[in-house]
């Protein structure tokens, strides 16, 4: 296991060490495949060029809920947790991008016995454009208080 990481040792303003990510077809069709979605924009490039006017397949946006839970769930440890997580769906993830997927502290508070972080999230992609902004509530384990 690594290092846990606890309340105590994060501070508004903080950064979560940034996950990045490629899109490609391949994983792309591999993701499809496990949700079994099988909307044509995801894998059928003149559907999705011609007939829908986009500029390339398009990776699902709850993509993007996975890398964010990904994230979140390393950064916390094994004693913390991803409690929330919303999502805005703002531009599009094609093939060839490359995402940083990261975010920022924006609150701290204790309360029921437990130490909640607020973060803002991004989904950036290589021209810094954000892609799925976000924000999500993690429970990180206090020092000394009972194991759970």
């Amino acid at each position: 296991m690594k290092n846990q990481l606890y309340y105590e040792d994060v501070s508004v303003g903080q950064e979560v060490p940034a996950l990045k990510k490629s899109v490609n077809t391949v994983n792309i069709t591999m993701y499809l495949a496990t949700v079994w979605l099988m909307d044509r924009i995801h894998f059928d490039h003149p559907f999705a060029t011609q007939r829908r006017g986009l500029p390339d397949v398009v990776a699902p946006g709850n993509m993007a809920g996975d890398y964010y839970v990904q994230l979140l769930t390393d950064w916390a440890g094994e004693k913390g947790g991803l409690r929330k997580l919303s999502i805005q769906f703002r531009n599009f993830m094609i093939p060839g991008d490359t995402l940083v997927c990261g975010g920022r502290i924006t609150g701290k508070n204790i309360g029921e016995g437990k130490g909640w972080v607020e973060l803002e999230l991004w989904l950036k992609n290589q021209n810094g454009v954000n892609c799925v902004p976000g924000k999500g509530l993690v429970e990180l384990p206090i020092r000394g208080a009972a194991c759970y």
